[in-house]
């Protein structure tokens, strides 16, 4: 087992490749969508994003039990969020108390984004393989989507063919999940300090 001295983590977790498509102004990456102008700073930044996938040094590891029975509960979260009537259709968010091991234990090898500063992670998920590649993240084919009467559906909005990325003002407005996991702290008036971790998650359902 090799440990990374530089940036504290121990390199014992598998390493995850990023696709990423050549474009005539650049290298873009496909999943936060970040162009670079030659290809060597597209591979910089993979590596970069590769270290997050590696376990930082003193994050335990919870028995796979665990990760899986978490990764359910999470399924049954999402779903609390897809309402029949079209008037709950459209951007949702979740937030809960989480530790960063469950997170790191359901998310590694899709983790795109580390801050050490405030110590958050992201990770984000769209295109037109995002919704299988949850499904097999999740162990579960209906993840984020619910049946109702009529033939009814309410599904997690991760790709649309028909609206081009350019109609979209912000990448916040892009149909995609973005799971973050971030430490929040509060103190009180005599300095006393208290924190834990979160996790957010923010994406788009629709009906059909």
């Amino acid at each position: 087992m090799a440990i990374n001295t530089r940036h504290n983590f121990i390199s014992s977790e598998p390493i995850v490749l990023i696709p990423h498509i050549t474009l005539q102004q650049g290298f873009k990456c496909e999943i936060c969508e970040m162009i670079y102008k030659t290809k060597r700073g597209l591979t910089c930044h993979q590596r970069i994003v590769q270290k997050y996938n590696i376990r930082r040094k003193g994050l335990y590891t919870l028995p796979l039990q665990a990760v899986k029975q978490f990764k359910a509960d999470l399924v049954h979260i999402i779903g609390s969020k897809l309402k029949e009537h079209y008037s709950w259709s459209g951007k949702q968010t979740i937030t809960f108390p989480c530790l960063e091991s469950l997170f790191f234990g359901a998310f590694k090898g899709h983790i795109h984004y580390y801050n050490r500063r405030n110590h958050s992670y992201k990770c984000f998920f769209h295109g037109p393989d995002a919704y299988s590649q949850l499904a097999s993240l999740f162990k579960n084919q209906n993840w984020g989507r619910k049946f109702f009467s009529n033939d009814q559906q309410t599904f997690i909005l991760l790709f649309n063919a028909q609206v081009q990325k350019a109609n979209y003002k912000k990448k916040s407005e892009l149909p995609r999940l973005m799971v973050e996991w971030k430490t929040k702290s509060k103190r009180d008036a005599k300095g006393n300090q208290t924190s834990a971790g979160y996790l957010h998650l923010s994406f788009y359902t629709q009906q059909i």
